[in-house]
């Protein structure tokens, strides 16, 4: 009994049992590869676009979802609402140079995701959004002078978003929503600008005092020519009556401090 369980030598992997061992080790990490991408979970407020062998098959909605380890590949496309903010360099129609700032806000149309991936690649952001806000903002900018920019700020807005629409919609780019910040002049239109509101400002400041004091002249005008001498007379009676004092001096025949007082 001593012998049968006996420590012995450790017995050697023969070179079988060494490939059988890569092979079962290889066989598992495939085998969870393969299972692992058996699998493709798409986000809420994304849409999954389904490629097999790199054509466009289908799409995935928010969700855990099957698919072919390998042969297929999803690419989540964003269809919520999503801001686009940029500068943009451009002349005015009387050549002063302005810089605007602007912010679109835009999301993907549900229905043409896959046309999106297919037509304008992943990447839409860069290869048409901003290249159609800049051709936007530069033509309309162009058309008006550089005062028209800002006391006309929401017609150039109007004029840009339908650029945008007419270039954006056909493609699956719906436009929400497009906003101007904000417009930077030179600093010598800037200054201008200042000092023209500033002249104005005392120009409207003077107006007013001038039609002031045309209004109190015109007043006095009025009151002097109601004052007759028959009522001045009949005032220094009523004052006499409710018990005003007589002067003790009198200028003049028939009169009290120059009011005549009849016969």
């Amino acid at each position: 009994m001593q012998q049968l369980f006996s420590e012995g030598p450790p017995r050697k992997m023969t070179p079988f049992g060494r490939r059988m061992l890569f092979f079962g080790i290889l066989g598992c990490i495939v085998f969870l590869i393969l299972f692992f991408n058996s699998f493709a979970i798409v986000e809420s407020g994304h849409v999954g676009v389904v490629t097999t062998a790199g054509k466009v098959t289908g799409e995935m909605q928010p969700g855990m979802h099957l698919k072919w380890a390998i042969v297929q590949h999803v690419t989540k496309m964003n269809v919520q609402v999503q801001k686009d903010q940029t500068t943009e360099s451009a002349a005015t129609n009387d050549l002063q140079d302005v810089t605007s700032t602007v912010a679109l806000n835009y999301h993907l149309d549900h229905s043409q995701v896959d046309n999106v991936y297919v037509n304008l690649s992943p990447q839409y952001e860069s290869t048409i959004i901003a290249p159609a806000v800049s051709e936007a903002v530069k033509n309309v900018t162009a058309k008006y002078t550089a005062s028209q920019l800002l006391t006309k700020r929401p017609e150039v807005t109007d004029d840009i978003t339908k650029l945008l629409i007419g270039r954006l919609q056909p493609k699956g780019i719906v436009v929400d929503q497009f906003s101007v910040v904000n417009f930077a002049f030179s600093p010598q239109f800037t200054q201008a600008i200042e000092s023209k509101q500033a002249a104005q400002q005392d120009a409207e400041k003077a107006q007013f005092t001038l039609q002031q004091a045309q209004l109190t002249a015109q007043a006095n005008q009025t009151q002097q020519a109601a004052l007759t001498p028959q009522i001045l007379e009949q005032q220094a009676i009523e004052a006499w009556k409710s018990g005003a004092k007589l002067p003790t001096t009198v200028v003049g025949q028939n009169s009290i401090f120059g009011i005549p007082l009849g016969q």
